[in-house]
């Protein structure tokens, strides 16, 4: 094997240097001083020739397993057999009872009952009668007699399909005693008073389907007939019929509500008067979030006597709307209300206002064309430009509260002044009607605190502002009320009510000089101012078991015999107490 010539090979190397010293120029350049023994090198630099980059991360849960160590244990089962029995889902309901006795006296010879009997739960429907009972002694110093009042009532009502009938069928008496104005009749010998005793009977009809289908038509239909009549001749037919009909378009409520009413009053078998109203009702209302709203228009027909008799007017519309809103979930809730309607007085409704309304004529003066002339009937009552708003609401579950305002006009307001009655030899106080302009005007509020079931607190405060056209007063109306009533659970089964409420002072027309402190007026009678008025009552009922209780009443606490009515004092501190019973 040839050796390579090494002679060659160096030479070569030697001729490629300078080559190479071209190539690469050392551009560092700079004087080093060496102190003892040091070894400097040089080196070529380092360069990073790329960025560093971020290196992913991975986000997919880690999965992990574990695995079940099975450990056998040694048993033996016991097999003990148990009665069939049933699980209750919901929370059964109260026992029911059939009957229900409650039955009391007290001071003044009062004496109460009342009773009722029904079926119990059923899908068919239900029935049932009660019967009502209360009597006590006038209290007038020096015109006695008893006052009382008896009912009965009977009920029925089934499920006919998506119909639902019900019916039910009412007849009583109750006697009332004339003693107002005590000087009218006496010195200061006691005597009976003059006792007026009604008598009344009626029944009712209500048809009301329950369709599934919001689209469809629901409706309710309800009629009415009662019977009035008197001891000195005074009697009323009332007939009433209404149908309202519901349903639902494109998401909103369409109502539609048709009233029809009759009443024939007769004074005596000379002296009769009809009265008819009619009222069309249709509503569309709908929600949207918290919002509410509803419009309205009410259409009536007034067919009362003065208005046959060419006084008044027939036709009477009425537009309506409302708006409300709810804000942060029931906190507050403010409402907005405009409309009006038309309210046919009657026998039946001025009794449930005044019992010693007894006129022996109907006759009462209006100004026509500037002409004051005599209209005969009852007049309906005409409210317009009715404005009302406020705002509600309920703060947790424990506090409430409402405050209110409104404002409307009332044509022909029926108002009450007393008149010396001389009938049958025997001359009474009583009531008769008399009708005015009357704009009023209220500012109230309610509050209610809850503390659970044990604890319960209300109270509302109302102010009125009457302005009358014609008369000096709005008679017997109050401008000022308020009350408060507290109860609270003592221990189970036992409980305790108080209530008080204040009344603030009122004017009565007034035709004797002599009665109380009156003031004359221009036209020859006297306003009669009557003081407010406190009224305390205590109440507490005792439950010993589902069936059996007791009950305690101290009413009146104040003893004080304020006037409701001008001349008629009510009855001073009384006592009541009686038991309850269920079978």
């Amino acid at each position: 094997m040839k050796q390579p010539n090494h002679l060659v090979l160096s030479l070569a190397c030697w001729a490629l240097l300078p080559l190479a010293g071209q190539a690469q120029q050392d551009t560092l350049d700079m004087d080093v001083t060496f102190v003892g023994k040091r070894t400097m090198e040089v080196r070529d630099a380092v360069k990073m020739s790329s960025w560093p980059m971020a290196r992913p991360l991975s986000t997919e849960k880690p999965t992990l397993n574990y695995d079940l160590l099975t450990k056998r244990l040694q048993f033996e089962p016991t097999m003990t057999p148990v009665e069939a029995t049933r699980l209750r889902v919901d929370a059964s309901l109260s026992r029911l009872y059939r009957g229900h006795v409650r039955a009391g006296g007290g001071s003044r010879g009062t004496s109460l009952l009342d009773a009722s009997y029904t079926d119990l739960r059923s899908r068919e429907g239900s029935w049932g009668t009660s019967l009502h009972h209360a009597s006590t002694a006038s209290p007038s110093n020096l015109l006695s007699g008893r006052i009382h009042e008896n009912t009965f009532d009977a009920w029925n009502s089934r499920f006919v399909g998506q119909e639902k009938i019900s019916f039910n069928a009412h007849v009583g008496q109750h006697k009332t005693r004339m003693f107002g104005f005590d000087s009218v009749f006496v010195d200061s010998m006691s005597m009976d008073a003059t006792a007026l005793r009604w008598r009344h009977a009626g029944g009712a009809l209500q048809l009301k389907s329950h369709r599934k289908d919001s689209t469809a038509f629901n409706h309710e239909f309800n009629s009415t007939f009662d019977y009035l009549t008197n001891n000195q001749g005074l009697a009323e037919r009332h007939l009433l019929g209404e149908l309202n009909l519901h349903r639902h378009v494109g998401g909103k409520r369409l109502d539609i509500g048709l009233e029809a009413q009759l009443d024939r009053t007769q004074l005596d078998t000379s002296r009769a008067y009809n009265q008819a109203i009619v009222q069309l009702n249709p509503k569309l209302s709908t929600e949207k979030g918290p919002w509410r709203a509803a419009l309205g228009l009410g259409v009536a027909l007034d067919a009362d006597q003065p208005t046959r008799d060419e006084i008044g007017d027939v036709v009477h519309v009425y537009p309506r709307a409302e708006v409300s809103v709810n804000l942060f979930r029931n906190l507050f809730v403010p409402y907005a209300k405009v409309g009006g309607g038309l309210l046919a007085n009657n026998l039946h409704d001025v009794l449930e206002l005044n019992p010693f309304f007894a006129p022996d004529h109907l006759d009462s003066p209006v100004v026509l064309n500037g002409q004051t002339i005599q209209a005969s009937g009852f007049r309906s009552t005409n409210k317009r430009l009715a404005f009302s708003g406020g705002v509600r609401g309920t703060v947790t579950e424990h506090f409430r509260f409402h405050g209110h305002a409104s404002s409307a006009q009332h044509e022909d307001f029926l108002l009450f002044k007393p008149t010396s009655v001389n009938r049958d030899t025997a001359l009474y106080a009583t009531f008769e009607a008399v009708y005015d302009t009357v704009n009023v005007r209220t500012l109230g509020g309610e509050v209610g605190l809850s503390l659970g079931e044990r604890f319960d607190l209300t109270g509302s405060l109302t102010l009125n502002s009457y302005k009358l056209r014609n008369e000096d007063q709005a008679w017997h109306l109050p401008t000022l009320l308020w009350d408060a009533a507290v109860s609270y659970q003592v221990i189970e089964g036992l409980a305790v009510q108080a209530d008080v409420q204040y009344v603030g002072e009122r004017y009565a027309l007034s035709k004797d000089p002599n009665y109380g402190n009156p003031e004359p007026l221009d036209n020859g009678n006297y306003q009669l101012a009557l003081p407010g008025y406190f009224d305390v009552n205590l109440t507490t009922n005792y439950r010993y078991n589902d069936r059996l209780g007791a009950w305690l009443t101290l009413a009146n606490l104040a003893n004080t015999k304020y006037s409701v009515w001008g001349g008629h004092p009510v009855q001073g501190f009384q006592a009541l107490g009686g038991v309850q019973y269920a079978f």
